[in-house]
């Protein structure tokens, strides 16, 4: 093989191998976007939920929040749902599947609350993995560790009517 053909086979190999970067980057970004959704469905659902009936474990809560961002730039800590009430804060980790990972995850969530909340430093700190799927070994894990477990369970749906006329 030449020089010539050699720089010729190098150059198609390159542009060949940007080309597959660039159909690899475009699936990355489909498969995270299907990720998000999947997570913003169960973090929806459960929020839904517990607005509707913020109970857990016999404890009822007067205010739920989802999405709670605390902190600087750079040292922010984001908290997928909390529960408040007099005395007592439920922590919940939303996962579309909570697996064992995620109750590491929580356990630092419930630190950083700790830290980021010192008002509360006299309330009672409840912690639990949501999810959508959550396998039988994170269930028995989480009740090791002392933390609660939501599941969808059934088919419970709410109803929006208000609209609704006959065609």
């Amino acid at each position: 093989m030449t020089n010539d053909e050699l720089r010729s086979l190098v150059a198609a190999l390159s542009i060949a191998q940007a080309q597959t970067d660039i159909k690899l980057n475009k699936l990355a970004d489909l498969y995270g976007g299907i990720a998000d959704n999947q997570g913003s469905v169960a973090e929806e659902f459960f929020f839904n939920s517990l607005n509707a009936n913020p109970v857990i474990g016999g404890i009822k809560y007067d205010r739920v929040t989802p999405n709670l961002i605390v902190g600087n730039k750079g040292k922010q800590s984001e908290f997928d749902m909390v529960l408040v009430n007099g005395n007592s804060v439920a922590l919940i980790e939303v996962k579309h599947k909570a697996h064992l990972s995620s109750l590491d995850q929580l356990e630092m969530q419930i630190k950083r609350y700790r830290e980021s909340f010192p008002e509360h430093a006299n309330y009672k700190l409840y912690g639990g993995i949501a999810g959508l799927s959550v396998p039988d070994e994170t269930v028995k894990e989480a009740h090791k560790r002392g933390l609660f477990v939501l599941k969808q369970q059934g088919n419970v749906f709410a109803v929006d009517a208000e609209a609704m006329r006959a065609f």
